[in-house]
């Protein structure tokens, strides 16, 4: 499959926002990362029907990589196990961690909102004080 991995994983060109403290910045990084996952995850479904286990392999992997970074160690270790079913070439396994993945995308996304949303109270706040 040409030019899959410039396709399924964005996340490693995204740049901080210029005007907000490196907390921010991290938070925002991180949410972009989560908001972008599942379109990883459809690439990799997408991969699944032709049945190129070494791409899958590879997504995986950087998802495993990218995940770890953002401390989503969940994601993270679920990635890892979608990097090792795809040596063994289990296509309903597959299927079912990345169900598993998304899954804790949605936790993560949702947990993360509502600190994205009191840190853009506070720095509202601070800037018409």
């Amino acid at each position: 499959m040409e030019n899959s991995d410039k396709t399924l994983d964005s996340s490693s060109h995204q740049q901080p926002p210029s005007k907000c403290g490196p907390d921010q910045a991290w938070a925002q990084l991180r949410s972009t990362y989560l908001r972008d996952l599942p379109r990883q995850l459809d690439g990799i479904r997408t991969i699944l029907e032709i049945r190129d286990y070494a791409a899958i392999k590879k997504q995986a992997h950087r998802i495993k990589g990218t995940s770890g970074t953002y401390r989503l160690d969940n994601i993270s270790k679920s990635a890892a196990r979608l990097e090792r079913l795809a040596d063994s070439r289990n296509p309903n396994a597959i299927i079912t961690t990345i169900n598993k993945v998304m899954r804790l995308v949605e936790i993560e996304t949702s947990r993360t909102r509502p600190r994205a949303l009191s840190s853009a109270d506070t720095s509202e706040r601070t800037a018409d004080d």
